[in-house]
């Protein structure tokens, strides 16, 4: 079936997402990801998923944010700022070095993976999407 995609509608490790199926049709359907926090999938994060076969119902496992965000702030001498999430709005700090030989300025659209550091999550290893 490959990777599906659709927006968490409750989070936590046993949550919901929201999806079109197959034939169009907007649908629920339950996830089970351990350490959801920690992956940053919380409520409105867009996300990546499989679907499998559990107990004769259908159960979205592997569930992945997509992390896609604008840069919000930026500071480009220390390389610090941070990202806002598209879908969730929500908010994360980054670090990064060579911001600006990266071309990465305020408003920049960008992909990054979040990380768990020091009790917060952050945004790391920003790339432009083209």
């Amino acid at each position: 079936m490959g990777k599906l995609r659709g927006k968490v509608v409750k989070s936590g490790d046993n949550g919901m997402i929201s999806y079109k199926n197959a034939d169009g049709v907007k649908t629920e359907i339950p996830y089970d990801q351990p350490l959801s926090a920690e992956l940053g999938i919380a409520m409105g994060t867009r996300v990546s998923f499989d679907v499998v076969l559990v107990n004769n119902s259908n159960m979205a496992v592997a569930v992945a944010p997509i992390n896609n965000g604008t840069v919000g702030k930026l500071d480009p001498i220390k390389g610090i700022g941070s990202v806002l999430e598209t879908e969730s709005q929500i908010e994360y700090p980054f670090q990064q070095n060579y911001t600006a030989e990266s071309l990465i300025v305020v408003g920049s659209n960008v992909k990054y993976t979040l990380v768990w550091s020091n009790n917060v999550l952050s945004a790391a290893a920003l790339s432009l999407i083209p």
